[in-house]
């Protein structure tokens, strides 16, 4: 039962993922709606110290620094189970989630909203936003590491809360990049589905599932 809602799941992030899509390519709905939100934001840019905590809250979802605690858990988990199982699905992962965002922005071209004007299949790489994918699969991954590391961890870090805080985090890489003017928010919504989809490929792989087991190592 368990398997068959995540497949249910995955099927419905693809098409979502499929159907934001084709929308941003063929002038939809939602890329209209992108305009008005770019409109809207763009002559309420913040400056100063406002615009310095929305540049603070994007680094959440920046790949040079969410790529370090995610090895330093990796390594942590990795020395308690004596196995570099942890660090391989780490490196495994940040290979697999590039590839992917590598692909779509090739695949769209799409410019970003400071440029003044929305293209796709323009040579930009607008669409989907890194930083949203970035935060959800590094920080759900840094989260399931973290909570190997002794009964204490495992306890504070529950299933809710690892949610709770991959959602915060990336809610706040995402809406910085938006209120910044870097993505649309289609962009940061593929984003999120991508991040939520791959994260739970990952996951769900048997050799993952055995690299973030809360089991101690015997002997």
């Amino acid at each position: 039962m368990r398997r068959s809602r995540g497949l249910l799941l995955a099927a419905a992030l693809v098409l979502a993922v499929a159907g934001l899509t084709a929308d941003v390519l063929s002038g939809g709905l939602i890329r209209r709606l992108d305009w008005h939100v770019h409109q809207h934001l763009d002559p309420h840019l913040h400056h100063g110290l406002p615009r310095l905590a929305v540049l603070a809250l994007s680094l959440a979802g920046q790949r040079g620094i969410v790529v370090l605690p995610l090895l330093l858990l990796a390594g942590l988990a990795a020395r308690r189970q004596r196995s570099p199982r942890p660090l391989l699905v780490a490196l495994g992962a940040l290979v697999g989630l590039a590839i992917v965002v590598l692909v779509f922005k090739a695949a769209v071209g799409r410019v970003a909203p400071s440029s003044g004007h929305d293209g796709v299949h323009a040579g930009g790489s607008s669409y989907p936003s890194g930083h949203a994918i970035n935060a959800i699969v590094c920080w759900g991954l840094v989260l399931e590491f973290a909570a190997t590391l002794g009964d204490r961890a495992r306890r504070a870090l529950g299933r809710g809360a690892r949610l709770a805080i991959t959602a915060a985090l990336a809610a706040a890489a995402g809406l910085s990049m938006i209120a910044l003017d870097y993505h649309w928010l289609s962009d940061v919504i593929a984003g999120w589905l991508l991040g939520v989809l791959l994260l739970g490929v990952v996951l769900a792989m048997k050799p993952v599932r055995a690299a973030v087991s809360r089991e101690a190592p015997r002997g």
